[in-house]
């Protein structure tokens, strides 16, 4: 279903949007890559190389997608490599770990700008085109858009807020041909070849030592015991749910329930969660 079709994966240098653009070359799609430096570009399409891949069908694009006017250049891009555009993927993210308390609105500005502002102007641009090819906008959402855990509430409240967005788009675009899904996994692991994993790894344990955090606060998924998802199977999953024309798909799914719980029996969901949580805040 993906050969030819023209996609942009924005933060698709690294980590899982990386994975996602490799699996839709794979596939037989055309693929922009959106990336915030020219040396990021530069090794995401080097790392595909090296793994004997062509990156004929992957191109790139230089953008910082949090600034305005940066979307809708990226889409204009797209149409002048690709002749148009089929299908959005937005990857792009930041997590890490703070105090809620301890987080300025400039620091809370900073984590909705990385998480929901830089998907936003970029799905206005390119909505109609994916209409009009009854494409599919993926937004790569988190658990933490579900469930709070501790030191990752800026990061909970901005996915929240993508969530809540991607519920809109939804409500707009699926009357008219287009499919929107959001995806909201656990923590993945980096690939080796990931151009970002040597900046990737020990970032949390810095932030949490800094912040004066439990050294639990630097584990994948915060104090909560979340095993690594397979990135190439987790693309593959995402895949799928497109071909399902999903709305929305929670890895792994026992936190998808427990996020049902609090959302139908409040006190006794969170209660459950608190427990799964506390031993390992302290």
């Amino acid at each position: 279903m993906w050969r030819d079709r023209r996609v942009i994966v924005t933060g698709g240098t690294a980590g899982f949007g990386l994975v996602l653009a490799r699996h839709l070359a794979q596939a037989g799609a055309r693929v922009v890559i959106v990336g915030r430096s020219a040396e990021g570009v530069r090794s995401a399409r080097e790392a595909c190389e090296r793994a004997g891949e062509s990156t004929i069908s992957i191109h790139g694009i230089t953008a910082d997608l949090g600034r305005a006017g940066e979307g809708n250049r990226v889409a204009g891009e797209t149409v002048r490599l690709l002749g148009g555009i089929d299908d959005l993927f937005c990857c792009v993210g930041r997590s890490g770990r703070v105090r809620i308390l301890d987080a300025t609105d400039d620091l809370l500005r900073d984590y909705l700008t990385a998480n929901l502002f830089a998907a936003t102007e970029i799905t206005r641009a390119v909505a109609d085109d994916v209409v009009a090819a009854r494409g599919h906008v993926v937004f790569i959402g988190s658990l933490a858009g579900k469930v709070v855990t501790p030191f990752m509430g800026p990061y909970s409240v901005a996915k929240s807020a993508l969530a809540a967005y991607a519920d809109g788009v939804r409500i707009e675009l699926a009357p008219r041909g287009g499919h929107v899904l959001l995806v909201s996994p656990g923590p993945i692991r980096r690939q080796a070849d990931d151009p970002a994993v040597d900046r990737a790894a020990g970032r949390y344990a810095a932030e949490a030592a800094a912040a004066g955090l439990p050294p639990s606060a630097a584990v994948a998924g915060g104090t909560t015991s979340l095993k690594q998802l397979d990135p190439d199977r987790l693309a593959a999953q995402v895949l799928a749910a497109c071909a399902r024309q999903t709305c929305e798909l929670v890895v792994p799914r026992k936190v998808g329930l427990l996020a049902g719980l609090i959302e139908w029996f409040p006190n006794w969901g969170r209660r459950l969660l608190d427990r799964a949580t506390q031993a390992r805040s302290r």
